[in-house]
């Protein structure tokens, strides 16, 4: 090698030198802290956090009363205080508006860890759940335990009942008190303690074992592993005793040794079971070969919880039954129906099956009796009406249907979203909320009219933040579906800017929301709140693209097969903004999205009009849909989304979703700065998505951030990691803008 070659590679030679503390900072991983509280009139993250969280409400056997629960984080212990509120509904009703707002007929009766509250068919005691310690040097480690607390005189709470394992789900019928557990149903014994024993003997066995093997699908659920535990219903027997009520025997398991889960899924709860001397169950046929890929539920009755197998009142039907519920005579069970054995948003229709005669007939048919679809049912205390939800609009709607099928929305079009918490003396006692305000308590009449609000708990948290003023739009597009050929009109939400001056020019957050069979509605959201952008000075878009729920189920059916048209009807949203409201700068739009949502992103950054957007937000979203389905644990919506799995034959046709609507076959596209968000323990849409995405980001030089939170699953739910998100959140919106 000659002088000269060697001293140019000398020169060229990079010194090993420590970079800058900004290039550092800049380039390494990094543990980001919640921001300081903020100073400004801006609801941000801890505002967000901060509001108080109304909850169940439920209403007492004679009517007059109702226990509340509430929650508010507490900053400084890093937890959540619960509190259950007396509610006197009769002074409510008779109080003047001052007295209200001061809660003059709300009285607290427990604080700290207290949930799930129901009343003694006597009405004089309430029982509750909680994790408090009760002084007692117990080797039971089962944390979560049934507490009783008197209703009608003043009195400390005690504990009534801790199971050998942890209970959620508490229920308090005329049988006794209902609890979920989770419980092994493959050993010699089975129940609650057997499984305490179970578990204790895998913990001492150390060494670091901790092998599992799995003989068939599904492997997983939501954000966890599946095991040979099933949640099951129990039945403790109740005493009345010196004025009170004591425990007597042992928990009754009502699936007993039956390896199916009641509740049932991820988000199953007490609306899984019914129970009125007869007791009804809503869960999968046990071990069914198709579990993985199929959303067959049946209902399950036998004559109590002990004895009997359980009769299937639902064989015929291949699809989803759920939701039961006796009537209050018990001479009746009514349950929510769908038809499609894969399709998890079918639409819904109402069954009611007469107990003494056996006859199961239709009360309301789905598709064909309502646009909309039931997503709940309560019988109405008389015995002549069956109460339910809808999503109607983007609005979360009362209705009733009578036994003859008549239907009936209550309340006004535009009053928010409603929830049903009871029937009491003096009306429809009901939670509302909407876009602007967080859910707080109301009176309405059987009718859904004369509404008045009885609880105030953030009143003065909303008058410190500065919101946006909410508009519903629509606008529409000649974009053809499979079920709207000659296009459709688009409803969304659109936030003005928080302190709006049409003089200015503001940037655009356009928020594409999950499901995709779903909808941004008319609700106070503690994850993807539109006011959290528009009080940052962001005008805010919420299309419910076509695919959306709430619009008639053929607008809603749109979508499957055809995943490219929520963001290309987000696109005709943006064009329709921007030609609009001449105050909006075309030059800072910004996209977010989670779920679909995530996949919207990543499918506009390689098929969106050049430019159209200036920065992308994606959490927990698809990159690829082959990938995508191979490592999901819910096959069946894949399936019914995609037109079938990659390996059957239609998956290689070129007009196959697989190969016309996968974000990453536009991949060497992708040109916009993207912050990709992640919690591992999403089972759903995996964590190696999300990877995909931020490495083919940052191959091609696209500028690119990936929050990840190795504990969350497809949500953020941790308020200190949600603190997080939102100041990241609203940073790279800010970045770009």
């Amino acid at each position: 090698m000659s002088i000269l070659r060697m001293a140019a590679l000398a020169m060229s030679t990079t010194a090993l030198k420590a970079p800058s503390a900004a290039k550092l900072a800049s380039l390494l991983p990094t543990r980001p802290q919640p921001p300081a509280p903020s100073t400004a009139r801006e609801l941000d993250g801890a505002a967000l956090v901060g509001m108080t969280r109304v909850g169940e409400a439920v209403v007492a056997p004679d009517g007059k009363r109702a226990v509340l629960s509430t929650k508010e984080y507490d900053f400084k212990a890093k937890k959540f205080d619960e509190t259950l509120w007396m509610v006197d509904l009769d002074k409510a009703a008779a109080l003047g508006d001052d007295a209200l707002r001061k809660h003059e007929h709300l009285t607290p009766l427990v604080s700290g860890s207290a949930s799930a509250p129901c009343w003694s068919p006597c009405g004089e005691w309430i029982a509750f759940l909680s994790d408090r310690e009760d002084g007692k040097d117990d080797k039971n480690k089962a944390k979560t335990a049934v507490w009783l607390l008197p209703a009608s005189r003043p009195g400390e709470a005690t504990l009534l009942k801790r199971f050998p394992v942890d209970v959620s789900d508490l229920d308090w019928t005329s049988d006794g008190l209902v609890v979920a557990a989770r419980v092994y149903v493959d050993g010699d014994d089975a129940g609650m303690a057997a499984t305490a024993a179970r578990d204790e003997e895998i913990e001492k066995r150390g060494g670091g074992l901790d092998a599992h093997l799995f003989k068939r699908l599904p492997v997983r659920e939501w954000d966890r592993w599946l095991d040979a535990k099933f949640a099951h219903p129990f039945l403790q027997r109740v005493e009345r005793r010196d004025g009170s009520y004591v425990c007597v025997g042992d928990p009754v398991d009502g699936l007993h040794r039956i390896p199916t889960s009641c509740p049932s899924g991820a988000f199953g709860g007490k609306g899984d079971w019914a129970v009125h001397g007869r007791v009804a169950f809503s869960c999968r046929p046990p071990l069914a070969e198709d579990e993985a890929w199929t959303t067959n539920r049946h209902i399950y009755t036998k004559g109590g919880f002990e004895g009997e197998e359980a009769t299937c009142l639902t064989e015929e039907n291949p699809g989803y039954d759920f939701a039961p519920v006796f009537s209050p005579d018990g001479s009746q069970l009514a349950w929510l129906t769908m038809a499609g054995g894969n399709y998890e948003s079918d639409a819904v229709g109402v069954r009611l099956h007469d107990v003494k005669a056996g006859t199961t007939t239709d009360l309301l048919v789905a598709e064909q009796d309502f646009a909309w679809s039931p997503q709940s049912l309560e019988w109405a205390k008389d015995g002549t009406a069956i109460y339910f939800h809808a999503d109607v609009k983007a609005r979360r709607r009362l209705c009733s249907i009578s036994l003859t099928g008549a239907i009936t929305i209550l309340g006004d079009d535009d009053a928010g979203s409603t929830t049903l918490q009871g029937e009491s003396a003096q009306g429809l006692l009901v939670a509302r909320d909407s876009l602007s305000r967080p859910a707080e308590l109301a009176l309405l009449r059987e009718d859904g009219a004369s509404e008045r609000r009885i609880t105030f708990f953030n009143d003065a948290k909303l008058a410190a933040v500065d919101l946006g003023a909410v508009e519903d739009v629509s606008y529409r597009t000649d974009r053809p579906g499979r079920e709207s050929p000659d296009g459709a009109d688009v409803q969304a939400w659109l936030i003005r800017p928080a302190n709006f001056d049409e003089a200015k020019k503001y940037p655009l957050c356009v928020v594409v929301h999950g499901g995709p069979q779903g909808s941004t509605g008319d609700d106070w959201h503690y994850r993807w709140n539109l006011q959290c952008l528009a009080s940052a000075g962001f005008a805010v878009l919420a299309p419910n693209f076509r695919g959306s729920t709430g619009f008639g189920h053929a607008y809603c059916r749109d979508v499957s097969g055809d995943w490219a048209i929520g963001p290309d009807d987000s696109v005709a949203g943006v064009e329709h903004a921007l030609a609009t409201y001449a105050w909006l700068d075309p030059a800072k739009v910004v996209g977010l999205g989670a779920s679909y949502g995530g996949f919207s992103m990543n499918y506009l950054n390689g098929n969106a009009p050049r430019d159209m957007f200036c920065a992308l937000v994606n959490h927990d979203g698809l990159f690829d849909m082959r990938s995508g389905y191979w490592s999901t644990e819910e096959l069946f919506f894949m399936e019914k989304e995609f037109d079938g799995p990659p390996c059957a034959a239609a998956a290689s046709d070129p007009s196959s979703p697989y190969n016309v609507a996968s974000p990453s076959l536009k991949v060497a596209e992708w040109r916009t700065p993207t912050l990709v968000i992640q919690g591992d323990k999403d089972y759903r849409l995996v964590t190696s998505e999300a990877i995909s995405t931020f490495t083919a980001l940052q191959r091609q030089g696209v500028a690119s951030e990936l929050l990840f939170f190795p504990d969350e699953n497809h949500h953020c739910l941790n308020p200190q990691n949600s603190l997080v998100w939102h100041d990241a959140v609203l940073a790279w919106c800010r970045r770009w803008t």
